[in-house]
């Protein structure tokens, strides 16, 4: 059964300024009042699945991750080794009532840490060129405690999938594993409130943007 680990409330109340830039303020949003209904989610995944890989009932639920913890920032948080590595493995995009989702997926076990950022551009990690993605605000997250795919078997198993996946107004782009880093930009069309999350079974981020 898959287990949550979501960023914790005292943690999403004590973030601060990521890089020493302040962040884009979200603009307020309403909810309709109707009852979430989940759509079906976009897939970049073009190889084998892993027997665990895929959408389960935690990642289809249409709740946000973290309920209505919603942020415009986190501080960092540390990563720790597995007894497995975290190879970049699936990247899913799907759409809630509320709110867009976006899932990274990874075959092994660990416990991911994480950066988030604003950039004003969305920059390459490694050469630092700057990427193709819509939008006018973008939201970067740097995954760490994952592992490039330099053994036998795990290029195989390694993310083949588009390297941007479009959902709404977000434009998702993937900018691989770096030694032990995972890069995501999010463009959008203006800075919204968002969650991170963790599902495990497989190891999954998961990150919700308000709508």
């Amino acid at each position: 059964m898959s287990r949550k680990r979501v960023i914790g409330v005292a943690l999403l109340a004590s973030c601060g300024v990521i890089l020493g830039a302040c962040a884009p303020q979200a603009d307020d949003t309403m909810s309709d009042g109707s009852t979430p209904q989940p759509m079906p989610s976009q897939s970049g995944q073009s190889g084998d699945a892993t027997p665990e890989s895929g959408p389960d009932a935690h990642e289809q639920g249409t709740q946000p991750i973290n309920g209505d913890a919603w942020v415009n920032e986190l501080e960092d948080a540390p990563s720790q080794p597995g007894e497995t590595p975290a190879i970049f493995h699936d990247m899913r995009v799907g759409e809630h009532d509320t709110f867009y989702r976006i899932v990274v997926e990874f075959t092994g076990e660990a416990t991911l840490g994480y950066h988030q950022s604003w950039a004003d551009k969305p920059i390459e990690q490694g050469r630092g060129q700057e990427l193709d993605v819509e939008g006018v605000a973008y939201l970067d997250f740097v995954l760490t405690g994952t592992s490039m795919p330099i053994m036998d078997g795990q290029l195989e198993q390694y993310y083949q999938g588009p390297r941007n996946l479009q959902v709404g107004p977000l434009d998702v782009r993937e900018d691989g594993t770096f030694e032990d880093s995972t890069h995501i930009v999010i463009g959008m069309d203006h800075a919204r409130n968002f969650q991170l999350g963790f599902l495990t079974h497989p190891l999954r981020a998961v990150i919700d943007i308000q709508k």
